[in-house]
């Protein structure tokens, strides 16, 4: 059970990360590290992918039997989430899915972290 909370948890984190490359997307030919650079002041992006990052570092440590990774998952989460909601963004408005907000997912990611960090290791 708990791998298949941290499978779900790294396909939660791999969904944040996919909504946040949209200041990434440009020419084929460019630079990707110059436009990461770009908004790297950005915490619109930053902190998004951070959370993203943080918690597909914890889903991959709980599927192979780490201890700290629910917790490095739960980190993410938190800031995924935490940044969401103080910088106002909607939970679910009428013209948006639920699946395209960021405090969404970072709730779910903390609710499949907890669950994970609960379930037993053997």
């Amino acid at each position: 059970m708990r791998r298949i909370a941290a499978v779900l948890l790294i396909a939660t984190s791999a969904w944040l990360l996919y909504q946040s490359r949209e200041p990434l997307l440009g020419p084929g030919d460019g630079d990707l590290i110059a436009r990461f650079m770009e908004h790297a002041g950005d915490f619109n992006f930053i902190l998004p992918v951070a959370g993203g990052v943080l918690g597909l570092l914890g889903g991959l440590l709980v599927l192979f039997g780490g201890p700290a990774g629910a917790a490095i998952a739960m980190v993410g989460g938190m800031v995924a989430a935490g940044f969401a909601v103080y910088a106002g963004k909607p939970f679910w408005t009428a013209d948006s899915s639920i699946w395209y907000s960021e405090a969404a997912i970072g709730v779910v990611m903390l609710a499949l972290a907890g669950t994970a960090a609960i379930l037993g290791r053997k």
